[in-house]
């Protein structure tokens, strides 16, 4: 009995080790869902402008198939799950901490859209957009802007999908922040691309 004894023990532990990490994983799995979409992330204050444009935006859920991404979808990066987990766990500090003092000083949201690729991460976009560069229901417009943009990747003199796509994922993001200024609804929502040189007839 005693030699059966200790082997045993030894794959009773084994099994209860086992079951702990996974209903901790389980928890560790919900509670990262739960604080990544914009039902979460709009319970701040400084982030309601930005849930309210996202409800409004394609990427929202408005859209036939009601399909919608997160906030962690676009705004945290996607190259790895340890890489996802740091960005989520400094993001979530740095905003813990900046949420009090925005209650006082608003952020200066305008000018930080001139920032918007530190913000949104391609690794995202294509996590979704996984076929693009083969994509054959494209626009000529939106063909050549794709083309250009993963022949960046290849060279690396990269752009990133919102150096074009300026408000993706917020509708009339920039009337919701300035409401004294005018924007027609929805152009607003992506640059134009450059035409390609060949495209046709020069302009004098």
């Amino acid at each position: 009995m005693k030699t059966l004894k200790w082997p045993l023990i030894g794959f009773g532990a084994t099994i209860i080790l086992a079951v702990v990490m996974a209903g901790s994983w389980s928890l560790t799995e919900r509670v990262i869902q739960a604080t990544s979409d914009e039902t979460f992330c709009g319970l701040c204050h400084s982030m309601r402008p930005f849930a309210e444009t996202h409800a409004l935006d394609v990427h929202g859920g408005h859209n036939p198939g009601g399909v919608s991404a997160a906030c962690a979808d676009c705004h945290l990066p996607h190259d790895s799950p340890w890489v996802y987990l740091v960005a989520k766990a400094e993001t979530g500090i740095k905003d813990l901490l900046a949420e009090p003092v925005a209650f006082f000083r608003e952020p200066d949201w305008i000018g930080r859209l001139e920032q918007r690729e530190g913000y949104v991460y391609d690794s995202g976009c294509l996590t979704c957009h996984k076929h693009l560069e083969r994509a054959i229901d494209q626009t000529p417009e939106a063909r050549f802007g794709h083309q250009t943009y993963f022949a960046g990747v290849e060279t690396g003199a990269r752009m990133q999908c919102v150096t074009c796509h300026i408000h993706v994922g917020h509708r009339d993001l920039l009337a919701r922040l300035s409401p004294t200024e005018a924007t027609d609804p929805g152009t607003a929502e992506v640059r134009e691309p450059m035409a390609p040189a060949d495209a046709g007839e020069s302009k004098p």
